[in-house]
Protein backbone atom coordinates (compact mmCIF):
# COMPACT_ATOMS: atom_id res chain seq x y z
CA UNK A 1 0.00 0.00 0.00
CA UNK A 2 1.28 3.69 -0.90
CA UNK A 3 0.33 7.04 0.22
CA UNK A 4 1.81 10.35 -0.27
CA UNK A 5 1.59 13.39 1.63
CA UNK A 6 1.92 15.49 -1.54
CA UNK A 7 -0.39 14.03 -3.29
CA UNK A 8 -3.62 12.99 -0.68
CA UNK A 9 -5.83 15.44 0.67
CA UNK A 10 -9.78 14.67 1.69
CA UNK A 11 -12.29 15.97 -0.55
CA UNK A 12 -9.93 16.10 -3.06
CA UNK A 13 -10.36 14.43 -6.31
CA UNK A 14 -8.25 13.28 -9.40
CA UNK A 15 -10.60 13.86 -12.46
CA UNK A 16 -10.13 11.67 -15.14
CA UNK A 17 -11.81 12.06 -19.00
CA UNK A 18 -11.70 15.85 -19.12
CA UNK A 19 -14.45 16.67 -21.73
CA UNK A 20 -14.27 19.96 -23.12
CA UNK A 21 -15.92 22.96 -23.17
CA UNK A 22 -18.45 22.53 -25.82
CA UNK A 23 -21.44 20.46 -25.77
CA UNK A 24 -25.06 19.94 -26.85
CA UNK A 25 -26.06 20.05 -22.86
CA UNK A 26 -27.43 22.96 -21.80
CA UNK A 27 -26.03 23.46 -18.55
CA UNK A 28 -22.21 22.93 -20.35
CA UNK A 29 -23.41 25.94 -23.32
CA UNK A 30 -25.10 27.95 -19.91
CA UNK A 31 -21.45 27.13 -18.36
CA UNK A 32 -19.34 28.11 -21.64
CA UNK A 33 -21.11 31.51 -21.65
CA UNK A 34 -20.36 32.61 -17.72
CA UNK A 35 -16.17 31.18 -18.10
CA UNK A 36 -16.18 33.60 -21.53
CA UNK A 37 -17.80 36.54 -19.75
CA UNK A 38 -16.09 39.55 -18.97
CA UNK A 39 -18.43 38.75 -15.73
CA UNK A 40 -16.66 41.18 -13.54
CA UNK A 41 -17.92 39.81 -9.99
CA UNK A 42 -16.56 42.37 -7.16
CA UNK A 43 -15.55 40.50 -3.82
CA UNK A 44 -14.49 41.71 -0.67
CA UNK A 45 -12.43 39.19 1.22
CA UNK A 46 -12.08 39.60 5.01
CA UNK A 47 -9.38 37.32 5.87
CA UNK A 48 -9.55 36.11 9.63
CA UNK A 49 -7.57 37.19 13.02
CA UNK A 50 -6.34 33.99 13.52
CA UNK A 51 -6.33 30.11 13.22
CA UNK A 52 -8.14 27.54 15.52
CA UNK A 53 -5.23 24.44 16.03
CA UNK A 54 -5.99 21.53 17.77
CA UNK A 55 -4.43 18.26 19.05
CA UNK A 56 -6.14 15.05 19.05
CA UNK A 57 -3.73 12.90 19.87
CA UNK A 58 -4.80 12.48 23.96
CA UNK A 59 -4.57 8.56 23.51
CA UNK A 60 -0.57 9.07 23.51
CA UNK A 61 -0.31 10.83 27.06
CA UNK A 62 -0.19 9.07 30.21
CA UNK A 63 -3.15 9.06 32.89
CA UNK A 64 -5.19 11.53 29.95
CA UNK A 65 -8.48 10.87 31.07
CA UNK A 66 -7.51 11.91 34.74
CA UNK A 67 -7.00 15.05 33.53
CA UNK A 68 -8.68 18.18 34.28
CA UNK A 69 -10.07 20.05 30.64
CA UNK A 70 -7.71 22.82 31.20
CA UNK A 71 -4.92 19.93 32.15
CA UNK A 72 -6.33 18.38 28.94
CA UNK A 73 -5.50 21.21 26.66
CA UNK A 74 -2.33 22.17 28.27
CA UNK A 75 -0.83 18.74 27.48
CA UNK A 76 -2.14 17.62 23.97
CA UNK A 77 -0.32 21.18 23.03
CA UNK A 78 2.99 20.35 24.84
CA UNK A 79 2.96 16.84 22.94
CA UNK A 80 1.63 18.18 19.50
CA UNK A 81 3.62 17.29 16.65
CA UNK A 82 2.65 20.14 14.43
CA UNK A 83 0.20 22.71 15.74
CA UNK A 84 2.39 24.22 18.76
CA UNK A 85 5.21 25.28 15.84
CA UNK A 86 2.68 26.54 13.13
CA UNK A 87 3.27 29.91 12.53
CA UNK A 88 -0.07 31.53 12.28
CA UNK A 89 0.97 34.53 9.98
CA UNK A 90 2.84 32.43 7.64
CA UNK A 91 0.03 30.11 7.41
CA UNK A 92 -2.46 32.75 6.19
CA UNK A 93 -0.21 34.70 4.04
CA UNK A 94 0.08 31.44 2.10
CA UNK A 95 -3.25 30.86 1.90
CA UNK A 96 -4.41 34.11 1.30
CA UNK A 97 -1.66 35.34 -1.29
CA UNK A 98 -2.46 31.92 -2.98
CA UNK A 99 -6.14 32.23 -2.73
CA UNK A 100 -6.31 36.03 -4.00
CA UNK A 101 -4.22 35.21 -7.13
CA UNK A 102 -6.02 32.20 -8.39
CA UNK A 103 -9.64 34.24 -8.02
CA UNK A 104 -7.62 37.08 -9.75
CA UNK A 105 -6.68 34.64 -12.36
CA UNK A 106 -10.06 33.20 -12.83
CA UNK A 107 -11.75 36.91 -13.38
CA UNK A 108 -12.47 38.30 -10.03
CA UNK A 109 -12.10 41.56 -8.70
CA UNK A 110 -10.88 41.12 -5.09
CA UNK A 111 -10.23 43.81 -2.39
CA UNK A 112 -9.39 43.18 1.47
CA UNK A 113 -12.75 43.96 3.05
CA UNK A 114 -11.10 47.44 4.73
CA UNK A 115 -10.63 49.01 1.08
CA UNK A 116 -12.78 52.16 -0.04
CA UNK A 117 -16.32 51.83 -0.77
CA UNK A 118 -15.75 54.36 -3.65
CA UNK A 119 -14.33 51.39 -5.54
CA UNK A 120 -17.46 49.46 -5.71
CA UNK A 121 -19.51 52.31 -7.05
CA UNK A 122 -21.69 51.38 -9.61
CA UNK A 123 -20.69 47.61 -9.17
CA UNK A 124 -23.99 45.28 -8.85
CA UNK A 125 -22.11 42.35 -8.70
CA UNK A 126 -19.90 42.86 -5.65
CA UNK A 127 -19.75 40.40 -2.84
CA UNK A 128 -18.66 39.90 0.82
CA UNK A 129 -16.55 36.91 1.49
CA UNK A 130 -15.80 36.68 5.27
CA UNK A 131 -13.38 34.02 6.12
CA UNK A 132 -15.04 33.44 9.51
CA UNK A 133 -13.33 30.37 10.56
CA UNK A 134 -10.07 28.59 9.64
CA UNK A 135 -8.90 25.80 11.41
CA UNK A 136 -5.90 22.85 11.94
CA UNK A 137 -6.76 19.39 13.59
CA UNK A 138 -4.19 17.01 14.28
CA UNK A 139 -4.62 13.66 15.22
CA UNK A 140 -3.77 9.90 13.92
CA UNK A 141 -4.84 8.64 10.88
CA UNK A 142 -5.62 4.65 11.35
CA UNK A 143 -4.11 2.83 7.64
CA UNK A 144 -4.29 -1.11 7.64
CA UNK A 145 -2.79 -3.15 4.67
CA UNK A 146 -3.54 -6.76 4.54
CA UNK A 147 -2.37 -9.48 2.13
CA UNK A 148 -3.25 -13.68 1.23
CA UNK A 149 -0.49 -15.96 1.52
CA UNK A 150 -1.66 -19.46 0.52
CA UNK A 151 -4.41 -19.62 3.03
CA UNK A 152 -3.64 -17.02 5.36
CA UNK A 153 -4.35 -13.45 5.25
CA UNK A 154 -1.96 -11.02 7.06
CA UNK A 155 -2.65 -7.84 8.80
CA UNK A 156 -0.46 -4.84 9.65
CA UNK A 157 -1.58 -1.38 10.72
CA UNK A 158 0.08 1.71 11.28
CA UNK A 159 -1.11 5.35 12.96
CA UNK A 160 0.02 8.22 10.57
CA UNK A 161 0.39 11.88 11.27
CA UNK A 162 -2.49 13.53 9.71
CA UNK A 163 -3.35 17.25 9.62
CA UNK A 164 -7.13 18.57 8.60
CA UNK A 165 -7.15 21.80 6.95
CA UNK A 166 -10.64 22.84 7.29
CA UNK A 167 -12.16 26.58 6.51
CA UNK A 168 -15.76 27.89 7.12
CA UNK A 169 -17.04 30.77 5.08
CA UNK A 170 -20.39 33.32 5.30
CA UNK A 171 -21.07 34.76 1.08
CA UNK A 172 -23.19 37.67 0.88
CA UNK A 173 -24.50 40.47 -1.25
CA UNK A 174 -22.65 43.68 -0.42
CA UNK A 175 -24.82 47.04 -0.12
CA UNK A 176 -27.97 45.21 0.42
CA UNK A 177 -30.48 45.45 3.07
CA UNK A 178 -31.59 42.00 5.01
CA UNK A 179 -28.81 40.32 2.84
CA UNK A 180 -28.87 36.71 2.73
CA UNK A 181 -25.87 34.72 3.53
CA UNK A 182 -24.59 31.16 2.65
CA UNK A 183 -21.95 29.24 4.73
CA UNK A 184 -19.61 27.20 2.95
CA UNK A 185 -17.22 24.68 4.10
CA UNK A 186 -14.52 22.57 2.73
CA UNK A 187 -11.56 20.01 4.60
CA UNK A 188 -8.50 18.96 3.36
CA UNK A 189 -6.20 16.55 5.01
CA UNK A 190 -2.37 15.54 4.66
CA UNK A 191 -0.71 12.65 6.14
CA UNK A 192 2.68 11.00 6.25
CA UNK A 193 3.63 9.62 3.03
CA UNK A 194 3.52 5.70 3.26
CA UNK A 195 4.82 2.64 0.98
CA UNK A 196 4.45 -0.93 2.44
CA UNK A 197 4.08 -4.47 1.62
CA UNK A 198 4.10 -8.31 2.78
CA UNK A 199 6.73 -10.37 1.21
CA UNK A 200 7.95 -13.68 1.70
CA UNK A 201 11.09 -14.35 2.68
CA UNK A 202 12.82 -16.89 0.71
CA UNK A 203 15.48 -17.15 3.81
CA UNK A 204 13.19 -17.82 6.65
CA UNK A 205 9.58 -18.83 4.90
CA UNK A 206 8.05 -16.14 6.97
CA UNK A 207 5.63 -13.09 5.79
CA UNK A 208 7.16 -9.99 6.47
CA UNK A 209 6.08 -6.90 6.07
CA UNK A 210 8.40 -3.90 4.58
CA UNK A 211 7.72 -0.29 4.69
CA UNK A 212 8.88 3.51 4.72
CA UNK A 213 7.43 6.33 5.93
CA UNK A 214 8.01 9.90 5.07
CA UNK A 215 6.82 11.74 7.82
CA UNK A 216 4.72 15.18 7.37
CA UNK A 217 6.86 18.22 8.22
CA UNK A 218 6.14 21.56 9.48
CA UNK A 219 6.61 22.83 5.87
CA UNK A 220 4.27 20.51 4.58
CA UNK A 221 1.51 22.43 6.49
CA UNK A 222 2.49 25.66 4.89
CA UNK A 223 3.16 24.35 1.78
CA UNK A 224 -0.74 22.63 2.09
CA UNK A 225 -2.27 25.99 2.72
CA UNK A 226 -0.68 27.44 -0.43
CA UNK A 227 -2.42 24.52 -2.42
CA UNK A 228 -5.71 24.91 -0.45
CA UNK A 229 -5.67 28.80 -0.86
CA UNK A 230 -5.70 27.95 -4.75
CA UNK A 231 -8.27 24.87 -4.80
CA UNK A 232 -10.99 27.02 -2.70
CA UNK A 233 -10.73 30.02 -5.14
CA UNK A 234 -11.55 27.28 -7.72
CA UNK A 235 -14.26 26.13 -5.74
CA UNK A 236 -15.73 29.64 -5.23
CA UNK A 237 -15.49 30.25 -8.91
CA UNK A 238 -17.07 27.04 -9.39
CA UNK A 239 -19.92 28.29 -6.69
CA UNK A 240 -20.76 30.86 -8.67
CA UNK A 241 -20.66 29.43 -12.27
CA UNK A 242 -23.08 26.54 -10.88
CA UNK A 243 -25.98 29.03 -9.34
CA UNK A 244 -25.44 31.07 -12.82
CA UNK A 245 -26.14 27.65 -14.68
CA UNK A 246 -29.55 26.93 -11.91
CA UNK A 247 -30.41 30.74 -13.02
CA UNK A 248 -30.06 30.16 -16.90
CA UNK A 249 -30.96 26.64 -17.50
CA UNK A 250 -34.56 26.41 -19.41
CA UNK A 251 -37.98 26.41 -18.14
CA UNK A 252 -38.19 23.03 -16.94
CA UNK A 253 -34.44 21.45 -17.22
CA UNK A 254 -32.44 20.80 -13.89
CA UNK A 255 -28.99 19.73 -14.19
CA UNK A 256 -27.90 16.24 -12.78
CA UNK A 257 -24.19 17.66 -11.91
CA UNK A 258 -22.26 20.72 -10.04
CA UNK A 259 -19.57 21.32 -12.78
CA UNK A 260 -16.02 22.15 -12.03
CA UNK A 261 -13.87 24.68 -14.45
CA UNK A 262 -10.22 23.45 -14.22
CA UNK A 263 -8.34 27.03 -15.62
CA UNK A 264 -5.30 25.71 -16.70
CA UNK A 265 -6.98 23.06 -19.27
CA UNK A 266 -9.76 24.96 -19.91
CA UNK A 267 -12.41 22.02 -19.02
CA UNK A 268 -15.33 21.24 -17.33
CA UNK A 269 -16.45 18.48 -15.34
CA UNK A 270 -18.74 17.40 -12.88
CA UNK A 271 -17.15 18.43 -9.40
CA UNK A 272 -18.14 15.42 -7.63
CA UNK A 273 -17.18 15.74 -4.25
CA UNK A 274 -14.51 18.43 -5.30
CA UNK A 275 -16.18 21.55 -4.08
CA UNK A 276 -17.75 23.57 -1.20
CA UNK A 277 -20.34 21.97 0.84
CA UNK A 278 -23.48 24.60 0.90
CA UNK A 279 -24.23 24.35 4.93
CA UNK A 280 -27.05 27.40 5.27
CA UNK A 281 -28.46 29.45 3.01
CA UNK A 282 -30.34 32.29 5.15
Amino acid sequence: MKLNKHSVFAGIILLTGLVGLQSCLPERKIATTFIQSQHMITLLVNPPDLVFKYNHKGETIEGFDSLTPEQQDSALWKSSAYIQFINDSILLENYMNSFIIELRLLGFNVYLNDADDSLFTGKPQTYMFDIAQMQLDEYYYPLKDEDAFLDTIYYKTFNLNAVDYSCWFDLSKAGTENTRKTLLYATSTAYDSFDGRFFNDPFSGMVRYRYTIDSLQTNDIYDMATYVGRKHAGYLFDFFMNQYIAQNLPEGIQTADYYHYNRNRKALTPAYEDRFEILTKE
